[in-house]
């Protein structure tokens, strides 16, 4: 059934809208999530990240500090409770991940949204902002059977691409195009067990067949997802070499291409990889892996100085520890890192509309320009806005709002 009004609205329900639930539904609010797919996780689970980055500093110690709110660090054991190798796993020059399974992340993400009485509406499209001058009222929603107005106190945009603030009218972060996109399929009856081994051998045999065959020079970023190497089972991804843009139907045409495009390395792989002789193509996950695309515009925009400096804010809601990492077309990888032992601020302002003062944003869709949202768009940062934003969200006036904002930043920055 859908309620015809709520205290909080979410748009997405990725890691970030999950951790707004939750944070505004322990505040007593009736929160309702929106998701336009049939299930809930966003990349997380329809895309298959696969690896929680950014929920520790880099640092080559050998003891990663863990960063985030109490929310974060009990999700993070409760993930790990239900699957042991969701576990700190040194990653890359100093840099950890947490591996998880995409089934039992979404499992665990559902009985926490059930638990705090969370009303989530799949299949369901936002189709219309109600604005009143620097307010929204309310909005439309579109389902497979029905349209229906959803009256609201607060909204809160984890959508990814600043629908929210489109529909709306307000001001948005844009660039011409986006970071190259990838592709995640699992593939089973797999006999080898180190992951190093198996992405040489695919490597070695990439660089051959590019050539052979005519293969753009991306393909030579097919590799395992981290840690996703189990039970003869694994992910693979594939950086795509079209162009992002802000177009769903460009999106759809280069998610067409990404399905033709395994379906041709496949049996490639099988004819000439030992590993892959029996193995079979599971299924190729069901969301094409958008890293970044529009963004809202806050009271504050994040820079890429701000993250190269590990500067610190005294409004300071969540910190980012992940080091600026792009992705281009022709399937290279740039990292750009700060200081080790080290992150940067990202102030409240970030997930604050400039125009709009019941509009909330946070993961993806926080305000930031394009070198700083590609640091700070990962899970674990994610987890923090969303949380923040949540909590932010049910504040009544700027008085509360600015109230919040010193207990965020206490909280954050005592743990």
């Amino acid at each position: 059934m859908i309620p015809s009004a709520t205290d909080i609205l979410i748009v997405g329900s990725g890691i970030s809208g999950f951790a707004a639930a939750i944070a505004a539904a322990r505040e007593n609010k009736k929160v309702v999530i929106l998701e336009k797919s049939s299930s809930i996780g966003g990349d997380s689970t329809l895309t298959n990240v696969g690896t929680i980055c950014g929920s520790f500093l880099r640092s080559f110690s050998g003891k990663p500090q863990a960063v985030g709110y109490r929310f974060c660090m009990d999700f993070l054991n409760a993930l790990q409770a239900k699957y042991p190798e969701s576990k700190s796993t040194l990653y890359h020059e100093g840099l950890y991940i947490i591996p998880y399974e995409w089934s039992i992340l979404q499992q665990l993400m559902n009985e926490m949204l059930t638990r705090y009485n969370v009303t989530v509406l799949t299949n369901t499209e936002l189709i219309q902002v109600n604005r009143n001058k620097n307010n929204i009222e309310g909005v439309t929603i579109q389902t497979s059977s029905q349209t229906a107005n959803i009256n609201l106190e607060s909204i809160i945009d984890c959508s990814g691409n600043g629908i929210v603030s489109m529909l709306a009218k307000a001001s948005l972060i844009q660039e011409s195009t986006y970071q190259a996109a990838s592709q995640v399929f699992r593939v089973t009856n797999i006999p080898i067990d180190n992951e190093f081994t198996l992405n040489m051998s695919i490597k070695r045999m990439m660089m051959q067949k590019i050539k052979e065959n005519n293969w753009p020079d991306c393909y030579l970023s097919l590799s395992a997802v981290p840690g996703s190497l189990r039970d003869h089972t694994v992910d693979l991804k594939l950086t795509l070499p079209e162009e992002i843009s802000d177009s769903s139907e460009v999106i759809k045409t280069i998610q067409e291409k990404a399905h033709r495009r395994i379906q041709e390395i496949f049996p490639v792989l099988q004819q000439h990889l030992n590993s892959f002789k029996s193995a079979s193509l599971e299924y190729i996950f069901p969301s094409l892996g958008v890293r970044v695309q529009q963004r809202s515009k806050g009271q504050y925009v994040l820079t890429e100085e701000d993250v190269m400096s590990c500067k610190k804010s005294k409004e300071g809601i969540a910190i980012g520890t992940w080091p600026i990492e792009e992705w281009t077309t022709d399937g290279k990888l740039h990292l750009d890192y700060f200081t080790t032992d080290d992150g940067y601020d990202i102030p409240a302002g970030c997930l604050l509309s400039d125009e709009i003062l019941n509009l909330y944003f946070a993961g993806k869709n926080i305000s930031a320009s394009s070198r700083a949202i590609a640091s700070a768009r990962v899970m674990g940062t994610g987890l923090q806005t969303g949380y923040a934003a949540g909590k932010l969200a049910c504040s009544k006036n700027e008085t509360q709002r600015s109230e919040c904002i010193t207990k965020l930043h206490r909280e954050l920055h005592s743990i």
